[in-house]
Formats: C-alpha cells, sequence, structure tokens
C-alpha cells in the first residue's frame, strides 16, 4: 500500500468490479487507455480480468507487474495503475495510470499517483529506469510526465489507429540520478 497527501494506493478487491467495468466501457476513457478498438467488455470478462489481477498482481505477488487501485482517503475509488514489466536485472519498469471517475478530472491526482509510483519503484524497489508510453493524443499524459521530469526518448511512428488515422506513440523516460538531482524540486507543487 502508499499513501499520499489524499489518495491511497493499494491492491484491488472484488468491491471495485462495477466502476471497473464502467470504466472499461467508457469511450472517452478507452480512447486515450487502449491500444485496441473500442469493443465493449460484458461483466463477466470483467471479472475475470479482475480476478486474475487480484490472484497475480499485488503489492505482496513477485510478478513482474503491479495492479493497482487508487482510492481517496475516504475510500472511494477513483482509477487504477500499474507497475508493469519489472525487470529486476536491468532494473526498469513501465508505469501507466487512469484516472477513471470523470467527475474527479483536473485535481491533480494523477500527479500525485505518478509522484508516488517514481517514488514506489526507485526506493521500495530499486528501480534504476522507469519509462512510459503514451499516446501523441494524449495532450495531458504527456504534459503530466514532462512535468514530473520524465524525457521523451523516442517514437513509434503510427502505433495505432485512432480516428481512422494512425497516430504515434512516445516513449518517456526518467532515470534514477535524474530524479535524485530533482527530486526537492518534484515534491514542490
Amino acid at each position: 500500500m502508499i499513501k499520499t497527501d489524499r489518495l491511497i494506493l493499494k491492491d484491488h478487491s472484488i468491491n471495485n468490479l462495477a466502476k471497473l467495468h464502467k470504466w472499461f466501457n467508457d469511450e472517452e476513457i478507452s480512447y486515450y487507455d487502449d491500444e485496441d478498438f473500442f469493443t465493449h467488455q460484458d461483466l463477466e470478462e470483467t471479472q475475470q480480468y479482475l480476478e486474475n489481477r487480484l490472484l497475480q498482481c499485488g503489492f505482496n505477488a513477485k510478478k513482474n507487474i503491479l495492479h493497482i487501485a487508487i482510492h481517496t482517503h475516504n475510500n472511494t475509488l477513483i482509477g487504477y495503475c500499474m507497475i508493469a514489466f519489472i525487470d529486476r536485472y536491468n532494473n526498469k519498469c513501465k508505469i501507466g495510470l487512469t484516472i477513471g471517475e470523470k467527475s474527479e478530472w483536473g485535481k491533480g491526482y494523477g500527479k500525485e499517483v505518478v509522484k508516488a509510483l517514481i517514488e514506489y519503484c526507485f526506493l521500495n524497489l530499486r528501480l534504476n529506469r522507469i519509462s512510459a508510453e503514451i499516446f501523441s493524443i494524449n495532450k495531458a499524459s504527456i504534459h503530466l510526465f514532462e512535468n514530473l521530469g520524465f524525457n521523451r526518448e523516442g517514437i513509434i511512428r503510427q502505433s495505432v489507429i485512432k480516428d481512422n488515422k494512425y497516430i504515434d506513440e512516445y516513449v518517456y523516460g526518467l532515470l534514477r540520478d535524474e530524479w535524485e538531482t530533482n527530486k526537492d524540486f518534484l515534491k514542490s507543487d
């Protein structure tokens, strides 16, 4: 579990099923969050997805991926995030997040989550590199990651189709020494 000023990042529970199902079936959320063409998911598919995450991907799991639920301090689920492709030999991973509760967009929760994930990756997992891949159309995520010290390292050209046209995906990276040099700056808001 990770606690921030306003949030608790913790393992998923079966109680998250209804909200996850709603978010997975929201076309706007999927537009920025998914590489596949949007298709509605039935409740059983969402339940199977969640049950797999409960079995394999919690904070105590020794797997190469952590699926994490984002709650406010009053225990309201507002989104989810992940630390994935954890490579303990090369000390690197990828991160991603979704604030699914649209009424909570624009309140700085994304920044709070990414800062917490960065700290967890570098201090708890003792990694050296964190990366993220962001669709070129996702201006909010690009702004967020760049403001938190991530460098655009490359472009995966014409990676996915959105609105019947190919779009690029940007690759971002943050190294431990870059974070250590700037972490006091990043802690201030």
